[in-house]
């Protein structure tokens, strides 16, 4: 008998996932170091690890990626069609077409000084090309002809800025020794030393052709005459300054207390200030960017401004490790990470967002869709609870109580009766519930109850889907189960030989699933707490495990980065999924059917179930495989055999293939209708054909065949296009053996015909 069919809430049948391909990743593009504009301000050139990936600002996606792993990228510059890239280990200096892909993306590379460079411009022709280095020398390059133009000496300690001015042939430059260089590209020579800074000098904006700002970590701005090479004034800020930009008739700048500022020179003033962030941040870049300005944190975002300050998109570059995912509101997705803040993802686009709040790493959340609520747990001890309000999470209330980590979270599932549980490594479960249970009430949460749940630190919490059982897992290689109206202890479910990372109530049957850093699953019924089945397979700790298709399959993650499918009641493993590097902690079950998966590579993977859809095509496939045969055999019926040779090739039937050979063969004239055969096949033909001789060869029965076929194509006038591709190699030798052994063989069976005969016509002298 079949199975029984299964259905869910909304009355679809529930079929049995096979198949996952992603249909999108967000990956890290920026974790630390320089940021550079294009000249049209729509693509970011973003500093990667090793790497420089370029992100389209509209949709915060990185579309190219340059460099390469082992000769790290120190400093970049580019424009709308090329990037330049300066590497640590060979001193070269690379120059990409970033718009290409592939062999033809590297334009050239160069080496520009003996030794690290360390500063890069372009001018705004895009003809000349600066460099500085650790020698102190700044070169300056002819990009299209490939030369050096000017070498200019005097600088003191490494080269730090180097800036072009926007409308003449002269270059700005300052290296450690403080000063600002102008140097004048014409004359080829040093117009002025501009002195006054203290500390490194971090940006210059021009406000004209001969008065620029600049400014630095010695927390002022200073304006200068570039005709006189005099200060005509300095403007303290009281910061570290890390980046400056002109926005109209403003000058923003951006530094350690990680709040934009616009300056007003006219009047030496402070006109508009963003208000302090909730959690403290540092600016380490300021660029103009699209009428407003874009900022760069020590964090890894890339927040854009509108010239009023107003905060429009923020890029999330680098998420750290991934390790908790939960659904928000439509269309969208939260994420815990290492860090102190929460984002919120859009599905869509991808583009992220942050809630701030707690003051150390977030380590669990969950969502209330239905009460558009979300919890969160972080090491600062507190519960954070957040109420939806459009397409935003306002901070509503903080649970205090728990006198260490919070590591897991769980809202109820039931509309009437709300509550939110937490535990923590201080070994106690805790129970929350706003006054009467009124959702109205959120802001006067109480706890109901407290209970000392673990022996050692409690990874896991979850509630059953009718709210009336809690289950925990600890470190303590137990999970326990509880009531959930007054915390009672009910059951402990004993059996891992490890720390229990993750425990979840099936959505069908009274069941609990656990996983466990013994890298194993368990199932456990809840009627004696009994183990029934284990799940074996994972190599290493298994740290989540979620139900998917109405409990009838199950998915887990481990530390080896892998995901795995399994059948509930076979214990078999369906499919195993393959994209993470590191550890896979989050996983994610949507509505669709389709996993979202999270990791401590920085990489979320949004997995869509094709079973249905590679289902569909492996049967369209065998009704054209039949439909083809049929034409086979219709094409040998009709004697069209250089046809069906060709067919066979392509359908991969060797015996067919076989058949069809010894039928031409045995015709008047054979050996010139496969000659002229042969004439016509494809390179990948040639090389189907090859491997099919190579297993012919090795049966005495079809010996003639394959040397016959294999003379005629060694014969052919293609022989000369194909004996040197390396791709045939390996059926080139593995004809040889057979080949020799059936050499012997025949040479063997000539000397004694040969014999025979001579013995014959002996005996015939003989009787005369």
């Amino acid at each position: 008998m079949g199975k029984s069919k299964v259905f869910d809430e909304s009355g679809s049948e529930v079929r049995m996932k096979k198949s996952f391909k992603i249909e999108k990743k967000l990956e890290p593009f920026y974790t630390g170091g320089m940021v550079v504009l294009n000249f049209s301000q729509d693509h970011a050139f973003c500093q990667c690890e090793n790497l420089v990936k370029v992100v389209e600002l509209a949709s915060g996606q990185a579309v190219r990626c340059f460099g390469e792993e082992e000769d790290a990228v120190i400093t970049i510059c580019g424009n709308d069609t090329l990037l330049f890239t300066a590497h640590r280990a060979s001193f070269l200096i690379k120059q990409w077409s970033w718009r290409s892909s592939g062999e033809d993306a590297l334009v050239r590379s160069f080496k520009a000084h003996p030794v690290p460079v360390t500063a890069m411009s372009l001018d705004p022709t895009s003809s000349l090309l600066s460099s500085g280095a650790t020698d102190s020398v700044i070169r300056v390059w002819d990009i299209e002809q490939n030369y050096c133009t000017h070498q200019f000496k005097g600088s003191r300690g490494v080269v730090t800025l180097l800036q072009f001015h926007p409308s003449k042939l002269q270059l700005f430059s300052s290296s450690d020794d403080l000063l600002i260089k102008l140097w004048d590209l014409e004359s080829s020579s040093l117009l002025y030393d501009f002195k006054g800074h203290v500390s490194p000098v971090t940006a210059l904006v021009f406000l004209d052709d001969s008065i620029f700002l600049s400014a630095g970590r010695d927390k002022v701005i200073s304006t200068w005459d570039g005709e006189s090479g005099k200060l005509k004034q300095t403007l303290p800020v009281f910061e570290v300054v890390e980046g400056m930009v002109k926005c109209g008739d403003l000058v923003v700048t951006a530094g350690e207390k990680g709040v934009l500022r616009a300056w007003d020179l006219s009047k030496n003033s402070c006109v508009l200030q963003q208000d302090p962030p909730a959690l403290k941040r540092e600016f380490v870049a300021l660029l103009p960017c699209d009428s407003g300005v874009m900022g760069v944190t020590f964090d890894q975002n890339i927040l854009i401004y509108d010239e009023k300050l107003q905060l429009q998109k923020n890029l999330v570059g680098y998420n750290d490790e991934i390790i908790d995912i939960k659904p928000a509101f439509e269309g969208h997705i939260v994420l815990a990470t290492n860090s102190e803040q929460i984002r919120i993802v859009n599905t869509d686009t991808l583009a992220a967002r942050v809630l701030s709040g707690h003051s150390e790493t977030v380590l669990s959340i969950d969502t209330s869709p239905a009460h558009g609520l979300l919890a969160s747990s972080s090491k600062d001890s507190t519960v954070r609870i957040w109420k939806q309000e459009g397409e935003e999470y306002e901070h509503v209330f903080t649970c205090t109580g728990h006198t260490g980590a919070v590591s897991g979270v769980a809202w109820s599932h039931l509309p009437e009766n709300i509550f939110l549980v937490s535990v923590s490594s201080d070994l106690t479960l805790k129970l929350w519930q706003p006054a009467k249970g009124n959702i109205a009430k959120i802001h006067k949460t109480k706890c109901v109850y407290t209970v000392k749940a673990h022996e050692k630190d409690i990874n896991c919490v979850s509630v059953a889907p009718n709210d009336k059982l809690i289950v925990t897992g600890s470190l303590d290689k137990t999970a326990k189960v509880w009531s959930g109206d007054k915390g009672d202890l009910l059951g402990v479910l004993r059996g891992h030989k490890r720390g229990i990372w993750s425990a979840r109530f099936s959505p069908a049957d009274q069941c609990v699933l656990t996983s466990s850093g013994d890298a194993v699953l368990k199932l456990w019924r809840l009627a004696d707490y009994s183990c029934i089945r284990t799940y074996e397979g994972h190599s290493a700790s298994v740290l989540n495990c979620q139900f998917t298709s109405v409990g009838r399959q199950l998915v887990s993650c481990c530390a080896d980065g892998l995901i795995k499918v399994w059948d509930t009641q076979s214990t078999e493993c369906v499919t195993t999924l393959d994209s993470h590097s590191d550890k896979c902690w989050a996983l994610h079950m949507t509505p669709e059917g389709g996993i979202v998966s999270g990791a401590a590579d920085s990489l979320l993977c949004f997995w869509k179930d094709v079973t249905v859809e590679e289902e569909e095509e492996e049967i369209r496939e065998e009704e054209e495989k039949g439909e083809q045969q049929q034409e086979l055999s219709n094409l040998v019926f009709q004697g069209r055999y250089a046809a069906a040779f060709a067919l066979s090739l392509s359908l991969n039937m060797p015996y067919k293939c076989l058949t069809v050979a010894q039928k031409i063969l045995e015709l008047s004239d054979g050996a010139a209708q496969l000659r002229d055969m042969l004439e016509n096949l494809a390179i990948d033909q040639i090389e189907t054909l090859l491997e099919y001789l190579a297993t012919w060869n090795t049966n005495s029965k079809h010996t003639i065949t394959a040397q016959t076929v294999l003379f005629a194509l060694l014969s052919s006038s293609q022989y000369h296009s194909f004996s040197g591709n390396p791709k045939l190699r390996v059926h080139w030798e593995a004809l040889i053996p057979y080949t020799e052994r059936h050499f012997e063989r025949f040479s063997k069976l000539q000397q004694q015909a040969t014999f025979i005969q001579y013995t014959w016509d002996r005996m015939k002298l003989s009787e005369v």
